[in-house]
């Protein structure tokens, strides 16, 4: 199959006609409309840049160290060190070029004589005005926030090349160490967006009111916001320009965030908390210029990903995670949901042999046609095995597990999956006995 040439200038050419005169044109006479940079991970991510693929870290989960006083020796306190890795992942450009069809055309002031055609003025204009910035707007519009990574998908696409915030916000909502999912607060509205934001920063804990968190919504929805802060009343102002982004009494701030246009969802994390991570990431330094048969190849790849350093620093409403929400029919303009979302809990393994062992937990309003199974293995990144979960009294399931091997510490986990949503428990072990 014959790859696209990226100049395609037929219209160029039945316009101004097949030949090219010299009259005065130049690059200022090629205009496009404004580009939109990625100033979502710019002004909002902490960039990391590596030489690994998988960006290994650990979330940290305690618990509480002081007690009564005795004379006895009382040990208290756990530190839970859970994984969260960030996954990278290859990305590139492919562009071909066929130079010489510029010469006879009104673009003639792009080619050049006595030099390769790999350094025509047309290989730069590309180099600088096209592939950095379209790069940087493919990201932000297309991988930011909307990215789901499928590399093996027939329509190769930038949304298919990483996993996108609100991929992240969906699994981390019933991840292991999970994101904190706001309810009663709803799609985001222009008539009370104000009381609705107002509302989410107030389920923020008061412990983080003077911390620097910023939170994301669509720029439409931002500005929206500014309107129903004016409309209020509340200031004395002499003009708009007075009205900010802050959410009044906090350290917190509003961001419009290209990359969510057209949505309703918010969303907040303390700032930095989300991790951009590349690798061998340098449009220009990077980028591979191969001639072959008068065609101009530049070709870039690199890597990249996006994760939360702690999912507990980040905060997202129902609908963003895809959970459903409605209006109080009181009449409050509050929306307050009505879906009962199922817990999950895992919970101790008991008759644990050296070759085997029960394990325990329940689930609470557990939807109709859902499938609760556990899944267990030695790496808690990574479970292999699966028993089907028994149901018993009360919400309560097991499942009994063999063929374990002896002294050899087990991971599991029990796990709700409804439709396409999974829900699981917190992340549990045993050690099995020895034989």
């Amino acid at each position: 199959m014959a790859l696209q040439n990226v100049l395609t200038t037929d219209k160029i050419v039945e316009e101004y006609g097949k030949y090219y005169e010299k009259a005065g044109q130049n690059r200022q006479r090629l205009v496009r409309a404004l580009m939109t940079p990625s100033v979502t991970l710019e002004k909002n991510a902490r960039r990391i840049p590596t030489e690994e693929t998988i960006y290994k870290a650990s979330d940290l989960k305690t618990s509480s160290v002081v007690q009564p006083y005795s004379h006895d020796f009382t040990p208290m306190g756990e530190i839970e060190f859970i994984p969260n890795p960030v996954y990278l992942r290859q990305v590139k450009t492919d562009i071909q070029i066929v130079p010489n069809k510029i010469e006879e055309s009104w673009l003639g002031f792009l080619a050049a004589n006595n030099c390769s055609i790999k350094d025509w003025p047309v290989i730069r204009f590309i180099m600088e005005e096209y592939l950095k910035n379209q790069i940087e707007e493919d990201r932000e519009l297309k991988m930011v926030y909307n990215g789901v990574y499928n590399p093996s998908a027939e329509e190769r696409k930038p949304e298919n090349c990483l996993d996108g915030i609100h991929k992240l916000l969906v699994d981390g909502a019933s991840a292991q160490y999970p994101i904190n999912v706001i309810e009663g607060i709803g799609e985001l509205s222009a008539d009370t967006i104000l009381d609705q934001v107002e509302n989410f920063n107030a389920k923020i804990p008061s412990r983080y009111f003077y911390e620097k968190v910023t939170l994301f919504m669509a720029p439409e929805m931002a500005l929206e916001y500014l309107r129903n802060k004016r409309d209020k009343g509340y200031y004395q102002i002499k003009g708009d320009e007075e009205i900010g982004y802050r959410i009044d009494f906090t350290n917190h701030t509003i961001f419009g965030s290209p990359a969510m246009a057209g949505t309703k969802h918010l969303w907040a994390s303390v700032q930095r908390n989300l991790l951009w991570l590349t690798k061998r990431y340098q449009p220009i330094s990077n980028l591979q210029i191969q001639v072959f048969d008068r065609t101009v190849k530049l070709l870039l790849d690199w890597w990249e990903g996006l994760g939360f350093a702690c999912n507990q620093m980040v905060w997202a409403s129902e609908p963003t995670v895809g959970r459903e929400t409605t209006p109080d029919e009181g009449g409050d303009d509050t929306p307050e949901t009505i879906v009962v979302t199922p817990a999950v809990e895992t919970g101790e393994a008991i008759d644990v042999t050296a070759a085997g062992a029960t394990l325990n937990g329940s689930v609470a309003n557990a939807p109709e046609d859902s499938t609760v199974k556990f899944a267990y293995g030695t790496d808690a990144t990574a479970l292999d095995g699966e028993a089907e979960a028994v149901a018993g009294e009360n919400g309560s399931y097991s499942a009994a597990v063999t063929g374990l091997t002896a002294e050899t510490k087990y991971y599991f986990q029990l796990q709700l999956t409804a439709g396409t949503t999974t829900l699981r428990g917190q992340m549990a072990s045993l050690t099995t006995l020895a034989s």
